[in-house]
């Protein structure tokens, strides 16, 4: 097995099922960066890797080899995807203050074919409402809830650069929530829209309706996704209106996101608004979105 965090021309090959003389040729005519051991032998990192499939487009098929982690059988659990085991690590390391560890963990999850969607949906959004069933159960304290949920958003503010993306295409979109919405939430359906090709105009939390209309006036806004924790807000309810009103004057549809909002009588306030249960049929609908 090769050094901590580096890898080996076999084991590149295995990972995206090509010969060793083709990982070799993309190495020496720079397409894949590469450093040289002091045998002269080419090592991989991470960084290489992500930096490759990202300009080439693709994603790894076979495995990556194990690496030393603080959990046992974590790299069994990436290969294989196991949702559970990899949100019970990603869990481990956001409360042990290990945020480095969890990009490392999110980078090999993606290069094995994993969306940053199903990441946000399988991963980092349970990992979000374990922590929440914690902090109100009084298992994690105030401090070690903030804790975890910033170490969660720092790495994935590491990862996010690294993630595969389409090409700009032209449409913008508008990001805010108008109540305390984590902006982990809210960052996720920002980060969604950019790797599907958008510019995103993000407003971030507490931000009321009427400043999101005030955005479409100005801004050439495709799409308004709204973000919303909270369920029966009667204050929301009454100031959505003039958000549809900007937006049915430029013909701009209108998205709401939210677990909370699961209900459909909770989204009965938002009726002029389409609902994605999850960031996956999310993406859906931004890569097949015709402006």
């Amino acid at each position: 097995m090769a050094e901590r965090n580096s890898y080996t021309t076999r084991e590149l090959a295995q990972m995206w099922n090509v010969s060793e003389s083709t990982v070799k040729r993309w190495a020496d005519i720079g397409e894949l960066k590469c450093y040289r051991t002091p045998g002269k032998h080419r090592r991989f990192t991470l960084d290489h890797i992500t930096e490759f499939q990202v300009t080439k487009g693709f994603e790894a098929t076979g495995i990556l080899i194990d690496q030393d982690w603080e959990l046992p059988d974590l790299d069994t659990f990436l290969n294989q995807k196991k949702s559970d085991k990899i949100r019970e690590a990603v869990l481990f390391l956001a409360v042990h203050n290990q945020c480095g560890r969890i990009r490392e963990l999110l980078e090999r999850l993606h290069i094995r074919g994993v969306s940053l969607a199903e990441i946000y949906d399988e991963v980092i959004l349970p990992v979000m409402t374990s922590l929440e069933e914690s902090r109100k159960g009084g298992t994690v304290s105030f401090g070690q809830y903030r804790v975890a949920v910033n170490n969660l958003e720092t790495g994935l503010s590491y990862f996010f650069p690294k993630t595969i993306r389409r090409r700009r295409n032209g449409n913008t979109a508008l990001c805010a929530a108008p109540d305390s919405c984590s902006l982990l939430l809210l960052n996720a359906s920002a980060r969604v829209l950019e790797i599907e090709g958008w510019e995103c105009l993000n407003l971030g939390h507490n931000a009321p309706f009427s400043a999101m209309a005030e955005m479409v006036e100005k801004e050439p806004v495709n799409l308004v996704c709204v973000n919303v924790s909270c369920r029966k807000n009667a204050q929301l309810a009454e100031e959505f209106p003039c958000l549809c009103k900007a937006a049915d004057h430029y013909r701009i549809p209108i998205v709401l996101l939210g677990p909370e909002l699961a209900d459909a009588k909770d989204r009965e306030p938002f009726g002029r608004a389409e609902y994605f249960p999850s960031l996956r049929a999310f993406r859906q609908y931004v890569a097949r979105f015709k402006g």
